[in-house]
């Protein structure tokens, strides 16, 4: 099946959308400097979720 340039460039655009709606992501840098709490609450709003995956 060959990929419609339509459907490309939807497929492109969903994706673009996904990465901006995303809490931004803290580094192991950022933890140095935040309370216990401060980290579990990150944690919970998803601002660790590459580090925690090993992505960053």
């Amino acid at each position: 099946m060959t990929d419609d340039p339509m459907r490309a460039m939807i497929r492109d655009e969903i994706l673009r959308a996904m990465r901006e709606t995303q809490p931004a992501q803290y580094t192991r840098a950022d933890l140095a400097h935040m309370s216990p709490e401060q980290i579990a609450q990150a944690r919970r709003a998803g601002h660790l979720d590459d580090l925690l995956s090993g992505r960053n």
